[in-house]
């Protein structure tokens, strides 16, 4: 039974990281406030897939980092 728990804990993980890099990665082109606060979120094993969901469906309305004013 502790293999199986194990196995799946690591096979979600093996599909969320290359998720999180991407989202990381859109994050920074999005220019959002705090695009390693999603990939943070993601490499979460239980929890990783509901930040995924969210994420995906506000991708547009994120804070986004404001221009320095000189």
């Amino acid at each position: 039974m502790s293999d199986i728990i194990i196995t799946l804990l690591l096979g979600a993980l093996v599909i969320q990281f290359p998720i999180g890099i991407l989202m990381y990665l859109d994050g920074k082109r999005l220019d959002l406030k705090n695009p390693e606060m999603y990939w943070l979120g993601v490499i979460v094993p239980a929890g990783g897939f509901a930040v995924i969901l969210y994420y995906l469906s506000e991708r547009k309305t994120l804070p986004k980092n404001e221009p320095e004013m000189p």
